[in-house]
């Protein structure tokens, strides 16, 4: 009997953990706007239009408007290609340019996880 519990309670840790410790991990190979539960639910999704010189945060001109977002220090920028032959790669707040799309995804709490931006 007490096999039989551990290993239930097991499979039942590891199928709650799974899917949540998973997916910022594969966030990177997620197209802007296809973040499935994130993308234009909690998400931003626009053109850099202004960049703090401060590096703290960016404008984006979203569909209802534009939203500053907030860049800290635990912020993930995800740089991806346009080109296929070019691997997308984690970068930093000096990939971020006026005029690229981008999709942050602002959380419940106001931060900002990652940021995706788009280059052509």
């Amino acid at each position: 009997m007490g096999v039989r519990l551990g290993a239930l309670l097991i499979a039942f840790c590891l199928a709650a953990a799974g899917p949540a410790s998973g997916h910022p991990a594969t966030e990177l190979y997620i197209p802007i706007g296809k973040s499935p539960g994130i993308s234009h639910v909690k998400s931003r999704i626009g053109r850099i239009q202004s960049l703090a010189a401060t590096r703290s945060g960016m404008t984006i001109e979203a569909q209802d408007g534009p939203v500053y977002v907030v860049v800290d220090k635990a912020t993930k920028i995800y740089v991806q290609y346009a080109d296929p032959a070019r691997a997308n790669h984690r970068g930093t707040y000096a990939d971020c340019q006026e005029g690229l799309m981008a999709e942050a995804y602002v959380a419940d709490d106001g931060t900002v996880p990652w940021i995706k931006v788009l280059v052509p």
